[in-house]
């Protein structure tokens, strides 16, 4: 591709950024949903990012504020308390900076993650403590903090606690109390609407639309 991604980029400066990791973009390609054109124009994002951000020298990294700044902004996920859920669920490290290969995959699950990277993806968020089973504990935390934005505090109390019971009894098929993967699983694959149910934790349709549209507008409709 001869065209410039950006046109706010040195050309030459860009050059010489697709010649530097062009080798390492046909690996990462092989675990993303993107052609390895259209993993270059994420790349191309990502160097733009890296451009205005702090680093350490020499490095291929973006700090993490600077990545939840993308997520904000450019996907519409605006849920403060989830993005530090998300955070963890991208990167189980804990370094103030994001990779380039977690960058695509991020990037690769939001604009054409399919059902079971999602699932495993939200479960992963929602699993507090990562101890691969979701308490009542952990739901009523979880739903609290979605529902204190839409209702009056004194509201909120008994609304998450007779939705936590209502989720339990349609999530845990084993019954055991708790909703582990599986139940997590089946669940989902029988109604998907059920992916997000303690919180959102991906970006909507309009959101990835018009993100595509304004950053990959040669890659047509999804």
């Amino acid at each position: 591709m001869s065209a410039s991604l950006d046109s706010a980029l040195d050309p030459m400066e860009e050059i010489r950024f697709r010649k530097k990791h062009g080798t390492m973009w046909i690996e990462m390609q092989k675990y993303t949903h993107f052609t390895f054109d259209e993993l270059e124009q994420i790349m191309i994002i990502f160097f733009k990012i890296q451009k205005r951000d702090e680093k350490p020298a020499g490095s291929d990294l973006i700090s993490r504020a600077h990545f939840r700044d993308v997520l904000h902004t450019g996907l519409g996920m605006t849920d403060a308390y989830m993005m530090e859920r998300v955070m963890v669920a991208l990167d189980r490290g804990t370094s103030p900076y994001v990779t380039m290969s977690t960058f695509a995959k991020a990037m690769s699950l939001y604009l054409r993650g399919d059902l079971e990277e999602r699932i495993n993806y939200a479960f992963t968020c929602y699993d507090l403590l990562g101890e691969g089973h979701l308490r009542r504990e952990t739901m009523y935390q979880l739903m609290k903090k979605s529902l204190a934005k839409a209702s009056r505090d004194d509201d909120v109390e008994e609304a998450v606690k007779e939705l936590v019971d209502i989720m339990l009894k349609r999530m845990d098929v084993d019954l055991d109390g708790v909703i582990n993967f599986q139940d997590f699983h089946t669940s989902v694959v029988n109604t998907p609407s059920l992916l997000e149910s303690l919180g959102y934790c991906l970006p909507e349709r309009p959101a990835v639309f018009s993100f595509l549209t304004t950053w990959c507008p040669t890659w047509g409709k999804m």
